[in-house]
């Protein structure tokens, strides 16, 4: 797999409701965050899309430097926007990850990228499936808009219905943030 073949794509929307203002908008240290997880996506993909539910909420600066796209489903959590997102990508794949990860590297991009090979998903199962740090083909896009009709909003829902490649992996650190004072995790990460 190359990684021309895949269209690196963070979800920039979500309600943000426990960390009281917009995630998608969390500064570190004079830097968005967001800027700092495309510029590491950016490292091993080149194209790279910035999915959100409202492009005017960003500043000047983020807009000129990436391209963004107006999520199709509003209200309908990650899965509207991994359907939006399937929906615009020219690539086969996408890698689909959250704008409040802090612990996104190269390495860890690259740990999963190796286990693609022709799978509709490949994702990391440790605890939990991480269902929004994970690599999406462009044949899932019918199975998740049939479960987006359901009201259904779970990722994972579909992938009875998917060739889906489980990648197990302890302590792979994959952790979003909610609440302002997991903020510190920025300052943390590898």
């Amino acid at each position: 797999m190359n990684p021309k073949d895949v269209t690196g794509v963070i979800l920039c929307g979500g309600k943000s409701k426990r960390m009281g203002f917009d995630k998608a908008l969390i500064n570190f240290n004079g830097q968005y965050v967001l800027e700092e997880t495309a510029l590491t996506l950016k490292k091993i993909f080149p194209n790279i899309l910035l999915l959100t539910d409202h492009k005017q909420k960003f500043p000047t600066q983020l807009l000129a430097n990436h391209i963004f796209l107006e999520d199709e489903f509003i209200q309908k959590g990650p899965l509207g926007g991994l359907v939006t997102a399937l929906r615009h990508i020219d690539t086969p794949y996408l890698f689909l990850v959250a704008c409040d990860i802090p612990s996104i590297t190269v390495t860890k991009i690259s740990q999963l990228f190796e286990y693609v090979e022709d799978e509709q998903v490949i994702l990391f199962s440790g605890e939990k499936l991480e269902t929004l740090f994970a690599f999406y083909h462009r044949s899932c896009l019918p199975q998740f808009e049939k479960q987006l009709a359901t009201d259904d909003g779970k990722i994972r829902t579909a992938f009875d219905y998917l060739d889906v490649k489980k990648v197990k992996k302890k302590n792979i650190d994959i952790v979003n943030i909610n609440y302002p004072e997991e903020l510190i995790y920025w300052g943390q990460r590898d």
